[in-house]
């Protein structure tokens, strides 16, 4: 990584108030190196260049870190290239996360990247609709819309689960929220900020 750029990674987590644990700084940035590499050839992520990635996907990964329960056995719903999982795995330690991904190259990414620098993280190579395991936090940040979401984690929810989706706009948040039925249309959605992205952010939380 530049050093423009772990500059900017710093500032960023600072400004979040989240302080890396014994060298997880020097594992995120080696990870976000190893996404950008193994982007050349596989498609894990559309931003390709190093300053946008460190904002659209670490920054915007962790900045509601203190929505997230770090001590519940988590799925990242739809990681991709392993956002928001991984960042959040070796930035909060949290050591009952799978990653839910069915695409074969990027399962191969994964496996090799929380080998190297997440070894307690998990992934599961299965649509999430396949799944019949009880998971007491459900977290994604570009598997489609809430009522997608919510039905296709149907078998994962343990009694008391929580669901945690990235989401944009306030207007497309309210939206997606009018699609969903009955008692989960009570989503809690709370703004965040992710430093050095100028673009509205919400985070929709939804106790099952």
């Amino acid at each position: 990584m530049k050093a423009e750029n772990l500059e900017l990674l710093q500032s960023g987590l600072k400004t979040l108030e989240l302080k890396p644990p014994k060298g997880a700084l020097e594992r995120l940035v080696a990870y976000h190196d190893y996404l950008l590499e193994y982007n050349l050839n596989v498609n894990l992520t559309g931003f390709r260049d190093e300053r946008e990635s460190v904002i659209k996907n670490l920054l915007n990964a962790l900045a509601p870190w203190r929505f997230v329960d770090a001590s519940r056995a988590t799925a990242d719903v739809g990681t991709g290239g392993g956002m928001p999982g991984i960042p959040l795995a070796i930035m909060l330690g949290m050591e009952r996360l799978a990653l839910v991904e069915t695409k074969n190259k990027k399962c191969d990414f994964l496996r090799l990247a929380c080998k190297r620098f997440a070894p307690g993280v998990e992934v599961l190579q299965k649509d999430a609709h396949e799944i019949r395991r009880s998971f007491g936090q459900i977290v994604s940040i570009a598997y489609g819309t809430l009522e997608k979401l919510v039905e296709a984690t149907t078998h994962m929810r343990a009694p008391g689960s929580r669901i945690l989706a990235w989401k944009g706009r306030a207007e497309s948040v309210e939206k997606e929220i009018a699609e969903c039925t009955g008692r989960f249309r009570k989503w809690k959605v709370e703004p965040f900020d992710v430093p050095e992205l100028e673009a509205e952010r919400h985070m929709c939380i939804l106790q099952v």
